[in-house]
């Protein structure tokens, strides 16, 4: 028996594989891939992945260390992954191949292989996997997209997730705020060669920079929430709680006020002093920068270091953006945004404040200032010579 059996449930999804094989690959390790499951951090792997083995003239493959869902065949996932991510894929690479966990005993890896860990449990069944001897550690660059051990109660998980920070992979890590946030609560030294960005996609900074000119200053004022209730680090409660607070300072005011909330679907929550939070559930693409374009304030929280995407796409479509302090790490980091403490009574009353200057002054743009490290392409060509 193995010593890491049973340590998480993919601790030896890749321990057995055989990387002997001729060629030259990129191979990106996903938990999945799928239209559930193709988020910005999804996208953000893919670029880094392609990018990489564009560079070094590698194929690419991916690779789910997850049960894939019975319709999920290997076709439909890259028929998927060609129609979702082709802005992401340069053109000359040839297609994406995927194989699934339930197909890694029929595969072969090339020797020279360049692997990216992405979510903690990928670099724990690669560092298991250089523990077999299967691939060689130094041949693993590991994706950090956020500070991850906190997602996880106090436990063997968590344990295990902070020991893959130590797992000898070259860290490559999306913005200095997680490169900080690895140095401070798990003393790691990271390479600022190695820290970029995050990148909004073209696409998405057009949209959010359209609908600028969209709201109608006479109208209502509308706050919007960015509402996950099953999301824990989006802190749903906290950001109910300081709607809250927000909807009592404001009921003297006499302003027109309309409270939404999109993200997940959720029942319609009271905030008191005859308001409502409704929501509007999971948008499209379209539907979230459309809903943007309408909104006077947006509420965005998040307890964990990544600078999320929703904040950047609402301080570029120019609302007044609202969210938690996390250690010093996100005060200063774009105009027009108002880091504070996590407390209902703090946030309540940046929502407040926020509100009533858009009461007075119509809305302007406002763009991410504050450098968030290097471009992508620049930590993708230091890369690219090191492998």
């Amino acid at each position: 028996m193995h010593a890491y059996d049973g340590l998480t449930d993919r601790s030896l999804v890749l321990a057995g594989i055989s990387a002997d094989g001729p060629g030259r690959q990129v191979v990106l390790v996903l938990e999945e891939i799928g239209p559930g499951a193709a988020f910005a951090g999804v996208r953000t792997a893919l670029a880094v992945a392609a990018g990489l083995a564009a560079r070094t003239g590698r194929t690419l493959r991916i690779v789910t260390t997850g049960t894939s869902p019975r319709r999920a065949s290997t076709r439909t996932t890259e028929r998927f992954l060609a129609q979702r991510f082709a802005s992401v894929v340069p053109s000359g690479l040839p297609a994406v191949r995927v194989v699934r966990r339930e197909d890694l005993g029929d595969a072969t890896f090339a020797a020279d292989t360049v692997w990216i860990a992405t979510y903690w449990r990928t670099a724990h069944a690669l560092d298991v996997a250089a523990r077999a001897g299967v691939l060689h550690r130094d041949r693993v660059v590991y994706l950090v997209q956020d500070h991850e051990p906190g997602f996880l109660p106090w436990s063997t998980a968590s344990a295990v997730a902070s020991a893959t920070y130590r797992a000898g992979f070259v860290h490559c890590v999306n913005s200095t705020p997680v490169a900080e946030a690895l140095e401070r609560h798990e003393g790691i030294e990271v390479d600022p060669r190695f820290v970029f960005a995050p990148e909004l996609d073209r696409a998405g900074i057009d949209r959010a920079e359209a609908v600028r000119g969209a709201r109608d200053p006479g109208g209502v004022t509308r706050v919007l929430f960015y509402g996950r209730p099953g999301k824990p680090r989006n802190m749903f409660p906290l950001g109910v709680a300081a709607l809250r607070v927000a909807a009592r300072e404001l009921a003297g005011d006499r302003v027109d006020l309309e409270f939404l909330s999109a993200g997940e679907p959720h029942a319609d929550v009271d905030l008191g002093d005859g308001h409502l939070l409704h929501s509007v559930g999971t948008l499209s693409w379209d539907g979230w920068f459309d809903l943007l374009g309408t909104a006077d304030v947006v509420l965005s929280l998040q307890q964990s270091p990544h600078p999320s995407h929703p904040p950047l796409d609402a301080a570029r479509s120019g609302a007044a953006v609202v969210t938690n302090e996390l250690g010093g790490l996100r005060s200063g980091l774009y105009p027009a945004l108002a880091a504070v403490d996590a407390d209902p009574a703090a946030l309540g009353a940046a929502v407040a404040d926020a509100v009533r200057t858009r009461v007075r002054r119509a809305p302007g743009g406002a763009v991410p200032g504050a450098s968030l490290g290097r471009s992508l392409a620049t930590v993708l060509d230091e890369l690219a010579r090191r492998c």
